[in-house]
C-alpha cells in the first residue's frame, strides 16, 4: 500500500484507498496496528508501529497539525482527520502521467471517483471566463478550478498553477492521440490546405511535429507566429465539427473535442497578448519619442500624460507598474561601463527630472541661451538700483564675485539649469560624449580641463558691458565720476549706511516677490476667466459681443472713443489698486465690487443702456489686463 513508514505517506494512501478526505481516527489506529503487524517481517522499518501505535501516531500527528498538513476535527465522539491537501493532490497525480490518458477525456470528480465541496470549487466557463487565470492563478483561495466546456462537452478539473502550460501539454498529446488514430492526419491535410493555400509545406511540417514532438508547439503559440495561429484556427473548427458530426462520440473524441476547445481558448489568449505586447512596444517607443522632443525634461507626472500619435494616453497602452518598471530600467541599466540612457536630476520640493543622456548638452545649451537675457536683464535692473543709491558692489569690479552673483540669479531664475551645472552628471556624460564622438559641438563646450568654465563665459555676458549699459539708462551725472561721488557724499550724509551686500540680496528677494505675486494674480485670473466666459467662446470674442451691448452709439468714431474712454478708466482704476493693494486678493467678487464701484463713481457710465453687460465687460476687461501682468 504505502512504500514510506512516514505517518502522512500513510495517511494518504489511506484517504485515496477510501476515496475521501476524511479519516476515522480510531479506525484509522486499527488499520496502521493490523498493516503494521502483516509488513514488518518483511519490512522491518514497519516494526515501530506495532507497539504503542496510538502514542506515535499523535506524536506525528502534532507536527503534521502545525505544517496544516492535516486538521484534527471534533465533530464526532471518536474524533476525525481531514486531509486539506487531498483534493488537490488526487489531481496532481491524475496530472502527471498525462501521456497515459491521452485518449480519455480530462480528469473530472466521475473519473477521479471524488466528490469536491462546492466551496473548494471555482466553477470557471472555459469560453467566456478562463483568460484572466492566464495571467494571475487563483492559487491562494480556491486553487482548483472546474472547467465547464462549451456545448455541453462535459468538464474538467485544474489545478490554477497548470493553467497554461499543464492544461497545454495535456491538450497537445490528446490532439496527437486523434491524428494518430484513423489516418487522421491525412484527413486534416486533406481539408486544410484549400484554407492554407500557399502554405502546404508548413501545413504538412506542422501536422508532423505534432505526431512526433507536439509539446515543442507550445512555443511557437506563446510567440504567435502568423502561420500558427492560423493553424490552429482552422484545425480546431476541423476537429469540432468532425466529432459533432458523429452519432456516437466515444471517449478519444470526447478527448480530443475537449482539446481543442482548450488550444482555442489558448490560441486567442496568445494572440491577445502578442498584441498587447506590440502595442507596449510601440507605446513605449512613443514614450522615447516624447523623450526627446523639447523641451527634453520632464517630470513623471508629464511623463504620465504623454499620448500616441492619435491622441491615445499611453499609460492605458501600458500600466503604471511597467512604466515604472521601464524607467527604472533606463535610469540604472547601462552598456560598458557607460551612463544609463536616461538621467534623473533634482528638482523643486520633492519634484525630479528625467533627461535623455543623448539630449543633456544640447538641453544644457539651450538652458544657458534662453535664461542670459533674463539673467543680464535682471543685474542691469539690480545694478540701475544700486547707483541710483550711490551704492557698488565687488561684482561691479571684480569678475569673480561677478561670476559669484551670476550663480546666485542662476539659482534664483533657472533651478533646472542650477541642478544641471552643480550635477558630476554633467561632466560624466561631457567625457563620454568626447570620448564616444569626438568633437563636441561649440555651443556645448562648457568645461576645460575637467572643470566648469567661468559663469560668465557660460552666458558670454560681460561685466563691463553689464555696468555700462546701467549707466546708460541713469542720468548722464551717473556717468561723471567726480560729479557721482560729490552727490552721493551729501546724499549720504547723515544716513545710516547699510551694507552692500545685504541691499543687493534684498533687491533679488523683491525681483522674487514680484514674480510671485504676478504668477499668483495670473493663476486667479485664469480661474475667474473659466467662470465668466460661456464654453466653446473666447475671452477677446465675448469682451467684443458684450461691447455691442452697452456701446449702442450709431457714430463709429463716438462709439470707439467711449470704448476707449471705458478702457482707460478701468486700466487706471486696476493699476492704482494693484499699486496701493499689493496683497489684495483677486476673486471674482473683488472684480464685480471694482467694475460697481467705477461705475457708482462715474456718472456718465451710468446714462448707459446695458448696465448688466457694462458691468461684465468691466469685469472681463479686468480679467484680460490681470492675464498679462508683469510686476
Amino acid at each position: 500500500m504505502a512504500q514510506s513508514t512516514d505517518l502522512y505517506p500513510i495517511l494518504k494512501a489511506y484517504a485515496n484507498k477510501n476515496n475521501s478526505p476524511y479519516i476515522e481516527i480510531d479506525v484509522f489506529l486499527g488499520f496502521l496496528k493490523n498493516y503494521s503487524g502483516r509488513k514488518a517481517p518483511e519490512q522491518p522499518e514497519w516494526a515501530k508501529w506495532t507497539k504503542e501505535t496510538g502514542l506515535k501516531f499523535w506524536s506525528e500527528m502534532s507536527g503534521l497539525v502545525e505544517s496544516e498538513k492535516c486538521i484534527l476535527l471534533s465533530d464526532t465522539a471518536e474524533g476525525r482527520i481531514y486531509m486539506p491537501h487531498y483534493y488537490a493532490e488526487a489531481l496532481q497525480e491524475a496530472y502527471r502521467s498525462i501521456d497515459n490518458t491521452a485518449d480519455m477525456p480530462f480528469p473530472d470528480e466521475e473519473s477521479l471517483r471524488i466528490t469536491i465541496p462546492q466551496d473548494q470549487l471555482k466553477f470557471v466557463n472555459l469560453g467566456s471566463d478562463f483568460a484572466p487565470y492566464f495571467e494571475k492563478p487563483d492559487t491562494e483561495v480556491l486553487p482548483i478550478i472546474k472547467m465547464i466546456f462549451p456545448d455541453g462537452y462535459g468538464s474538467a478539473l485544474v489545478l490554477s498553477p497548470m493553467i497554461p502550460r499543464r492544461l497545454m501539454e495535456a491538450s497537445l498529446l490528446k490532439v496527437r492521440n486523434y491524428l494518430r488514430s484513423h489516418g487522421n492526419k491525412e484527413y486534416a491535410l486533406h481539408k486544410l490546405t484549400p484554407q492554407l493555400q500557399g502554405k502546404e509545406k508548413y501545413l504538412r511540417e506542422i501536422l508532423e511535429q505534432i505526431l512526433i514532438r507536439p509539446l515543442d508547439l507550445i512555443t511557437a503559440m506563446e510567440a504567435f507566429g502568423d502561420f500558427s495561429y492560423l493553424f490552429w484556427a482552422y484545425f480546431c473548427a476541423l476537429v469540432k465539427n468532425d466529432i459533432k458530426k458523429k452519432k456516437e462520440i466515444l471517449a478519444e473524441d470526447l478527448a480530443a473535442i475537449q482539446a481543442v476547445y482548450v488550444i482555442e481558448v489558448c490560441n486567442g489568449f496568445y494572440k491577445a497578448r502578442a498584441v498587447k505586447q506590440r502595442e507596449r512596444e510601440l507605446a513605449f517607443k512613443a514614450l522615447e519619442f516624447h523623450m526627446e522632443q523639447p523641451p527634453c525634461h520632464y517630470a513623471m507626472d508629464q511623463i504620465i500624460k504623454f499620448t500616441n500619435n492619435k491622441g491615445v494616453p499611453l499609460i492605458g497602452l501600458y500600466s503604471m507598474e511597467d512604466l515604472e518598471k521601464y524607467v527604472v530600467k533606463r535610469t540604472t541599466e547601462s552598456m560598458d561601463s557607460e551612463l544609463p540612457a536616461w538621467l534623473v536630476f533634482p528638482g523643486t520640493k520633492e519634484m525630479r527630472w528625467y533627461i535623455r543622456k543623448d539630449k543633456l548638452l544640447s538641453l544644457c545649451a539651450k538652458l544657458l541661451v534662453d535664461t542670459r537675457p533674463v539673467i543680464k536683464k535682471s543685474i542691469t535692473k539690480r545694478w540701475m538700483k544700486l547707483l541710483r543709491e550711490f551704492w557698488s558692489e565687488p561684482a561691479m569690479e571684480k569678475d569673480a564675485e561677478f561670476d559669484n552673483l551670476l550663480t546666485i540669479y542662476t539659482k534664483a531664475k533657472a533651478p533646472l539649469l542650477t541642478s544641471l551645472l552643480k550635477s558630476e552628471k554633467l561632466l560624466w556624460v561631457y567625457e563620454e560624449a568626447s570620448h564616444n564622438q569626438g568633437a563636441i559641438p561649440p555651443s556645448s563646450r562648457i568645461f576645460k580641463d575637467g572643470r566648469l568654465i567661468p559663469m560668465s563665459a557660460l552666458y558670454t555676458i560681460s561685466r563691463k558691458d553689464i555696468l555700462t549699459d546701467a549707466k546708460i539708462l541713469l542720468p548722464f551725472w551717473y556717468s561723471v565720476p567726480v560729479l557721482t561721488a560729490i552727490i552721493a557724499f551729501f546724499y549720504n550724509l547723515g544716513k545710516k549706511k547699510k551694507r552692500k551686500q545685504q541691499a543687493g540680496r534684498e533687491i533679488i528677494v523683491e525681483e522674487e516677490a514680484e514674480e510671485g505675486e504676478a504668477k499668483d494674480i495670473r493663476h486667479a485670473a485664469r480661474e475667474i476667466e473659466a467662470s465668466l466666459v460661456p464654453p466653446g467662446q473666447t475671452l477677446d470674442a465675448y469682451l467684443t459681443d458684450l461691447e455691442t451691448r452697452w456701446s449702442r452709439l450709431l457714430d463709429k468714431n463716438a462709439r470707439k472713443n467711449l470704448v476707449e474712454d471705458v478702457n482707460s478708466l478701468v486700466r487706471d482704476h486696476l493699476r492704482r489698486v494693484i499699486r496701493v493693494q499689493k496683497n489684495r486678493r483677486i476673486t471674482r467678487e473683488s472684480l464685480s465690487d471694482m467694475a460697481t464701484g467705477l461705475v457708482t463713481h462715474t456718472p456718465a457710465l451710468q446714462k448707459l443702456s446695458g448696465q448688466e453687460s457694462l458691468h461684465l465687460y468691466m469685469e472681463l476687461y479686468m480679467v484680460k489686463l490681470l492675464l498679462n501682468i508683469k510686476m
